[in-house]
This record gives structure tokens, C-alpha cells and sequence, in this order.
């Protein structure tokens, strides 16, 4: 590891959010260190370990010595170990089950609907109004209308 080096800081994860989501933070974060390319592999393996905390530490501290050839290696193992964790990926079926309560501004619901369509991989424009216009409830719409 490179003299005077210091890991970018990032939340210290447990195991009980979506794993894939910290390995990407972790590559994003550690881009932006410059490090010369013969330690890169080297000290994204041993720094990921400064990044987590309770059973996920644990995991990571009982690996077997010189078991990891690679960060790929190692966040492949990761995320199979804290699987469970990972979030449920949400289809264009999902934005039906967003629906506008009943005392819910259409600005809060149209808030809360964009924040569901952001989060579904290739969602199409038409299906997301589609669900949007069925969702809102009738008063909202009518009024808007």
C-alpha cells in the first residue's frame, strides 16, 4: 500500500443492506485515489476491509490468507455471502403497486412515483404513465384534468 494513503471515507457496512450497492460505491470512491497500477489490486482488496463493520467485518476477517487473487474475486465472494441482503430488483409491474392516498398531495405522490420509476431498469415511458394515470386517485385527476 502506498506511504501516507488514506481510504476514502464511505458508511461502514453490516451486512444488511444490498451488497452490490457497497461495492460500487467502493469502486466509485476508490476511482478517485490515484494509485500507481501495480498496488491498484492490491489495495482495493485490503482497503474493502476498513469499509465494513459488524458480521460483514467478521466475514472478511476470517477469509483464508492469500485466498483473493483479485477485487473481482473478492466481490463476487461478498456479495454471494450477504446475498440475502441484496434488493429485490423491481420490474414495470411494480409501479402499479404505487398508489396516491387518500389525503396524499399530487405533488407527494408524483414524488414518490418518480423515485419507484428511477429504481426499475428500462422502463418504458408509455408503461410508467400508463400506471401513473391508474394510480392517481379520482379527485387528484379530475381536478388536474
Amino acid at each position: 500500500m502506498p506511504r501516507k494513503f488514506s481510504f476514502p471515507s464511505i458508511k461502514a457496512y453490516n451486512g444488511t443492506t444490498d451488497p452490490d450497492n457497497h461495492v460500487a460505491q467502493y469502486r466509485q470512491r476508490m476511482l478517485t485515489v490515484a494509485l500507481p497500477k501495480g498496488s491498484r489490486e492490491a489495495t482495493m482488496c485490503k482497503g474493502f476491509g476498513s469499509t465494513l463493520t459488524g458480521p460483514a467485518l467478521q466475514w472478511y476477517i476470517n477469509l483464508p490468507s492469500r485466498s483473493i487473487a483479485s477485487f473481482a474475486f473478492l466481490s463476487n465472494k461478498f456479495v454471494e455471502q450477504f446475498a440475502s441482503s441484496k434488493d429485490l430488483e423491481k420490474t414495470s409491474d411494480s409501479l402499479s403497486e404505487i398508489l396516491q392516498h387518500r389525503a396524499e398531495p399530487l405533488r407527494g405522490y408524483i414524488a414518490r412515483f418518480n423515485q419507484e420509476k428511477v429504481a426499475i431498469p428500462e422502463c418504458s415511458i408509455p408503461t410508467a404513465i400508463s400506471a401513473f394515470n391508474r394510480a392517481c386517485s379520482p379527485t387528484e385527476t379530475s381536478t388536474k384534468s
